[in-house]
């Protein structure tokens, strides 16, 4: 699959993110109404250090309206307004940053955004033009322009053509030719197009499919929408075809329209430049995109995807929740909303809405391993594996594969092994291995389990042996290697690949301690407390007492680690 491209963001230094950043100053911020005007400024800014982004952007909204004119209040209120999702705020300090000249790409992509969803052409071309001025996001020009020439009902090809010049636009130009072929009605030559993207089955382009596959499903044309599906290689895609299969078409199928095609070029780009730790902007695209789609789907997941990323997860988790369950993804968006809920320790909430989740499809076998890794991360590992033997007799009743049993049992086998009901939890490692017998991760957990009870030790280097071929990079499975190793006595090959594994998770308690304990007993006694001090720094409860003991005492047959 094709790397993602490197955007190029921000040829004027930083965007909005680093505005976000600027020296206060009081002089500036005292500017028209005096004490009372800097109070509200102080206000504010302590409401957004106490995380209070609600109340910090309802006070610059408000200080905006007294002071239309203060810049620094605009930069402020545009900073906070995308924070907390306030798309009006955000463009009405964009607009006033504009007319300072002060404004920037990442601002100009809401004008266009906002221009856009009212149907404001010229507004939308006037954003396009001050963009170009500043030289950056060149490679978006031409797709702005095709949108907004389909919106107005006129031929987007010549804008589409000028994407072959730039190598980043024709990253994207693909998508968009299929994707503006479907909203033109030209179903015939977006197939020709689709074809190949099929065949291809990039896991990228599954969103894409998905999109694609709804239209023809909302135009009544079942077998061309199941071809586009044929290889069910996303969990939103499986749903989607076993919507089509059960002739559900109410909130599923949905034809391409100018708004849809420009909302995925934003979402797109917002998931791109998430990746690329550009955060802030990453949220400025998803909430343009939220926009101009209205209540889509696929702008929830994308908007709570760029929430959860900057940990503004009650944001996110709001975000998720809007996915209903009539959409193909729905059990993706709310595998979201569990990780986001867990994400800040609301684990009652989470599994509460998985109960409620479960009233409504008891025999979803998926719903049961949220509910399990719910539970886990809250330290209930028996309660946990309860829920993960029920995902496992459901995924046999529903024949699920192999691949996917195997995870299931490995859940299970893992939760099984954390709260010490065992042998069951050996039975069910070797049940996932037998499934999927050449899983790195599997055969690494069947093979350290048996390592720390002492246990079949032949059989478990062997199996993390097998796990260190297949994944020679994984710093968890040369640790597994390394104390293997250290257990059945090799103490020099387990300092080798302990070191190993150090290089990849240098701040990894469990390889600090394992590495230290190898280091002592090869004599290298300065080495082994330092590698022990490491440890001792990430540490919790016995771990960290056992650690300390090590460090005044050396080590001892009793403080070996588990």
């Amino acid at each position: 699959m094709a790397e993602v491209q490197i955007i190029r963001i921000c040829s004027l230094g930083v965007c909005a993110l680093l505005v976000a950043g600027q020296a206060v100053s009081p002089a500036y911020a005292n500017r028209g109404d005096g004490a009372a005007a800097l109070n509200r400024f102080v206000e504010a800014r302590l409401a957004q250090s106490s995380d209070e982004l609600h109340a910090a952007a309802a006070i610059y909204a408000e200080s905006l309206k007294e002071q239309p004119d203060n810049e620094l209040l605009a930069r402020k209120a545009y900073v906070s307004a995308i924070e907390v999702g306030d798309f009006d705020l955000a463009v009405k300090s964009t607009r006033i940053m504009q007319l300072r000249g002060k404004g920037d790409p990442g601002m100009l992509l809401l004008l266009y955004a906002s221009a856009f969803a009212q149907r404001d052409w010229n507004g939308a071309d006037l954003a396009i033009v001050e963009l170009e001025a500043l030289e950056n996001f060149a490679f978006m020009h031409p797709f702005l322009e095709a949108w907004l020439a389909t919106a107005r009902g006129r031929d987007a090809t010549a804008a589409l053509s000028r994407a072959q010049t730039n190598g980043t636009a024709k990253y994207y130009l693909e998508e968009h030719l299929i994707l503006n072929k479907l909203a033109n009605r030209q179903e015939s030559q977006a197939l020709a197009l689709l074809t190949g993207l099929v065949e291809r089955n990039e896991s990228r382009m599954a969103p894409l499919r998905i999109i694609a596959a709804r239209h023809f499903w909302a135009k009544n044309d079942t077998e061309t929408a199941k071809k586009i599906l044929k290889f069910q290689s996303s969990g939103p895609e499986q749903r989607l075809l076993q919507q089509i299969e059960a002739n559900q078409r109410q909130g599923v199928g949905q034809k391409v329209t100018s708004s849809i095609g420009l909302a995925f070029l934003f979402q797109r780009l917002s998931s791109d430049v998430a990746a690329q730790r550009a955060e802030f902007l990453s949220q400025v695209l998803a909430q343009a995109s939220s926009w101009i789609a209205g209540k889509s789907d696929y702008a929830h997941l994308t908007l709570g995807r760029a929430y959860a990323t900057a940990a503004s997860h009650d944001l996110a988790v709001a975000e998720y929740s809007q996915i209903g369950r009539e959409s193909p993804y729905y059990l993706l968006g709310l595998s979201s909303e569990i990780a986001s809920l867990v994400a800040n320790s609301h684990y009652d909430q989470a599994i509460a809405r998985l109960d409620t989740a479960l009233e409504y499809n008891p025999d979803a076998p998926e719903l049961y391993i949220l509910k399990g890794q719910s539970l886990q991360a809250q330290g209930q590992n028996g309660a946990a594996a309860s829920a993960f033997e029920s995902a496992v007799k459901l995924g046999e009743k529903l024949a699920r594969s192999n691949a996917l049993m195997a995870n299931y049992w490995l859940a299970l086998g893992g939760a099984q092994e954390q709260a010490g009901i065992w042998p069951e939890g050996l039975q069910s490692l070797q049940k996932a291995n037998e499934l999927l017998p050449n899983s790195p991760t599997i055969l690494n957990y069947l093979g350290y389990a048996q390592l720390e009870r002492r246990e079949n030790e032949k059989d478990a280097v062997a199996a993390i042996q097998r796990a260190h071929e297949l994944r020679s990079n994984s710093p968890a499975i040369a640790d597994s290697l390394g104390w293997a190793y250290f257990i059945t006595g090799e103490h020099q090959r387990a300092v080798t690949h302990l070191e190993s594994a150090l290089e990849g998770q240098p701040q990894d308690p469990t390889i600090n301690e394992h590495l230290g304990d190898a280091y002592w007993t090869v004599g290298r006694l300065y080495e082994a407390r330092y590698a022990w001090k490491s440890a001792k720094l990430f540490a919790e409860d016995e771990d960290s007492l056992r650690l300390a003991s090590k460090i005044d005492l050396g080590l001892r047959p009793d403080l070996i680690s588990p």
